[in-house]
């Protein structure tokens, strides 16, 4: 797999085609509509907050939060 890393201009918005993803090195991405894969660079807390209900819905086996 290619770990290069390019810089995006941030003026230039981009339409995400794909939902919010955790990839395997702990990245909160989303595939933009250019193909290319982005990174979000923010809030850790957040990032530690999906991950803990990504792993609850997985021991829970609930896909709906209900």
């Amino acid at each position: 797999m290619n770990k290069d890393r390019i810089a995006i201009d941030e003026m230039s918005p981009v339409t995400p085609m794909t939902a919010l993803v955790i990839d395997a090195d702990g990245h909160l991405t989303y595939m933009g509509e250019d193909g290319c894969r982005r990174q979000i660079v923010g809030d850790p807390e957040l990032l530690a907050r999906l991950q803990q209900l990504q792993g609850k819905d997985c021991a829970d086996g609930d896909v709906n939060g209900d």
